[in-house]
């Protein structure tokens, strides 16, 4: 059976730079009609903000990728965006673990995109993507936005 790819982009533009989330899916070995979604990346100007593999709540990877698009786009006309203030917060231990921008919630990390993931525990994955949103945001969005959109 041949694997074909099918590739979702989608694109919008935040203050000159892209904001894609991209999604492959390929076909079920016994079952070429249906479609199954693999993963759903979210990238800023070409770079990787995360990579969503699993559903939850009744979501899609690409469903879930698309939520955290709409929760990104008021962050990035925020102003003044300071690294101390992208944070993640977990209430319990080896439960979901939340990325805050300021007092916006960008993404919940739960058990199972973790281990879909690579990694155990939601709060490690969420702090790693926290980290790569620390280095990136604050530079895209103060230089992009110096006095807010």
């Amino acid at each position: 059976m041949y694997k074909t790819g099918l590739t979702l982009l989608v694109a919008s533009l935040i203050g000159g730079a892209s904001l894609t989330i991209a999604a492959q899916a390929t076909p079920e070995q016994d079952e070429p009609a249906r479609v199954q979604a693999n993963a759903g990346e979210i990238t800023f100007s070409g770079k990787l903000l995360f990579r969503i593999r699993s559903a939850a709540g009744g979501y899609t990877p690409e469903q879930r990728a698309e939520a955290v698009k709409e929760r990104l786009v008021p962050i990035l006309s925020m102003q003044e965006l300071h690294p101390g203030e992208i944070r993640v917060v977990q209430e319990k231990p080896k439960r979901d673990a939340a990325i805050y921008v300021r007092d916006r919630l960008l993404i919940t990390v739960d058990p199972d995109m973790a281990r879909a993931n690579g990694n155990g525990d939601p709060l490690d994955l969420a702090q790693a993507w926290a980290e790569r949103l620390r280095h990136i945001l604050p530079q895209v969005v103060n230089s992009e936005n110096p006095n807010g959109l």
